[in-house]
Parts: structure tokens; sequence; C-alpha cells
């Protein structure tokens, strides 16, 4: 199996990353889909290994493996993939370092105090991957940066709302603690799976908070960036046409995943691809 065949089986014909990259030129889609497939093998460990030391010896496994990647002798097939797309577009190790840094601490820190502690995270996992997933796409104001990092947050905020069931099974809860005390949220109904009326609110909180952080990274996207970028744009639509379907769902997160439908997706898809051009050069 080559690298190319490795990564493009392991995204989805159902996922949001497979309707994003639809519209790109076959160079970026194929870099697009070794930088994510890359960030999802790394941010699995912590689903995947319940003994912490094995988890551990990969993460350093995979923090070996980018030096060795840097250095010109990738040995995992993503990493292959992505050895050429480093130097062409002078992506940095430290990024790809950091994020593996950023979901190692998953390990250990289960609880985080405050929503500022949070968004910390959120910059060394979500913002590390869409700066580089940017800096593929090419942009030529600096302000586009901004909107990389802010979308970022917000598309790891919103995948943390998505995975609450997930994480709550593990024992991890990443809404803040000074959340859920402002709330009246007892941690155990958290970790019980009950979705009191108290759940209820913090839910609309959290998910009112990720729509503004789309809603910010929206502004700091130059317009003569925006049709390079519609790939972030593409999937920012997804995401917030899917809060509103958990909004509609009355916050049903412990009993079911929310998808949107392929062709709703593809809709969104070709709908904000569309606009973005128009944009840009109408």
């Amino acid at each position: 199996m080559t690298p190319q065949q490795y990564y493009q089986k392991k995204v989805s014909e159902d996922s949001s990353l497979y309707y994003s990259l639809r519209f790109l030129p076959t160079t970026q889609r194929k870099t697009l889909t070794a930088l994510n497939v890359f960030y999802s093998e790394v941010s699995e460990i912590r689903y995947q290994c319940h003994d912490i030391s094995v988890a551990q010896a990969k993460f350093q496994w995979w923090q070996d493996e980018i030096t060795q990647t840097f250095k010109g002798t990738p040995h995992h097939p993503v990493c292959q993939a992505l050895r050429e797309s480093i130097r062409h577009h002078h992506l940095e190790e430290h990024y790809f370092q950091e994020l593996i840094e950023g979901l190692l601490l998953d390990l250990n820190v289960t609880r985080y105090a405050t929503f500022g502690d949070l968004e910390k995270h959120c910059k060394r996992t979500g913002s590390v991957l869409s700066l580089l997933c940017t800096q593929v796409l090419g942009y030529q104001n600096d302000s586009t940066l901004k909107y990389a990092e802010q979308l970022g947050i917000a598309l790891q905020l919103t995948f943390i709302l998505r995975e609450l069931h997930r994480d709550i099974l593990q024992g991890r809860i990443y809404f803040p603690q000074d959340e859920l005390e402002r709330f009246g949220v007892n941690e155990q109904s958290l970790l019980d799976v009950q979705l009191t009326e108290a759940v209820q609110v913090l839910l609309a909180y959290q998910t009112t908070r990720i729509r503004a952080y789309y809603q910010e990274a929206f502004k700091y996207l130059a317009k003569e960036d925006r049709f390079n970028q519609r790939n972030g744009l593409i999937r920012a639509q997804l995401a917030l046409a899917t809060l509103q379907e958990i909004e509609n769902d009355g916050y049903q997160l412990f009993k079911h995943r929310i998808h949107l439908t392929p062709l709703h997706k593809l809709w969104i898809t070709w709908r904000t691809s569309w606009g973005a051009r128009r944009w840009q050069f109408g």
C-alpha cells in the first residue's frame, strides 16, 4: 500500500473533511488529507490506549517520527506522504511537535479550571493544525493567520462538544470547572450521562460561544485570501450546521452523535465554495 493509499483509506467519504477537500487542486487536497490524518492518528491514541504508559510510548514514537521526517527519513506512510509537502510549503517542525505535546497532555489533564486554560489547549492542538493547513493553502494578508488561529479553536471546541459522551466515558471533562459551578452542574451528573436541565443550559452556553469563535475567525479572513482558504470556510459552515442540528435535537449528545446527510454536506460545500469565489472575484 502506498502512502497515498494509506491516508486516503483513512478519510471517510461521509466525513466533513472529505467534503471540504472536494474542490481543492489535487496537490493541496493530498497534503491537507495527510495533515488531517496525521492529526487523527495522534489524537486517537488517547482513546485507543487505556494504559497510560503504552499511550506515552506511542506519543514518544510520533515525536521521534516527526524528527526523522524533518531529517528526510520518515517511516510512517503519512509522514512519507508529507515529506515533500513539508519542504515545498516550508512547514516547520515545531508546529508538529507542539501539536503532539498538546494531545499528550490529555493523558494527565482531565479537567480544566477555567476557559482560559481550555483555550490554551485548543490553540496547541486545533489552532496549530489550522495554521499548517492555512500555510499550505496560501495567504497574502497576515490577518489570515489570526483567522486560522480562531478557526482552529472553534473547530476544536466543536469536536469537544460532539465527543462529549466518548470523553466522559473515559473520565475526561473539558468543560471548565468554574462554568460547571456557575451553571449549577454537578460533575457527577455528567459522569452519569444525565441530561439535566442545568446540563442543557450549560451545553447551550458552550454552543453559543463556539458560534462566536467562528464569527470572530471570519472577521480576520482577508478578502484576498477568502477563495484560497475556502477549505476552512467549508469546514466552518459544516460545523455551524452541525451545531444547529445539535441545538434542534435538544442537546441529546449522550444518546447519539449528530450527523449531517451527505446531500446536506454537498450543498453546504458547493454553496460555500461558490460564495468564496464570488466574494473575492465578484
